[in-house]
C-alpha cells in the first residue's frame, strides 16, 4: 500500500512483451486498464505510463493496434543473436 508521499507519483511500468506476452484469447485493449487498477488498489493513484519492449515483427499486429489505442507504448528491440 502506498504511502501519502507516493500516492500521487508517477508510476513508470517497463513490460518485456517478448518474454511475458499478451495470453492468447485475453482482451490487450484492457491490459493498461487492468494495470492501473492494480496499482489504484495500492493507493497508487498518479499517472501511469507503459512502455513495451520486445521484438515487435513478433507480436501480432492486431495486439499491437490494441496495446497502442491503449497508450501503451511499443518499443521494437530487434531480437538478438545468441553467441557461443
Amino acid at each position: 500500500m502506498a504511502t501519502a508521499e507516493y500516492s500521487r507519483a508517477k508510476t513508470s511500468v517497463w513490460w518485456d512483451i517478448e518474454n511475458c506476452e499478451v495470453p492468447k484469447g485475453w482482451d490487450a485493449h484492457a491490459i493498461a486498464q487492468n494495470v492501473s487498477s492494480a496499482l489504484l488498489k495500492m493507493n497508487y493513484g498518479g499517472p501511469v505510463s507503459i512502455s513495451a519492449y520486445g521484438d515487435t515483427n513478433l507480436i501480432p499486429h492486431a495486439v499491437q493496434q490494441a496495446l497502442s489505442s491503449t497508450g501503451v507504448g511499443l518499443n521494437h528491440v530487434p531480437a538478438g543473436s545468441i553467441l557461443h
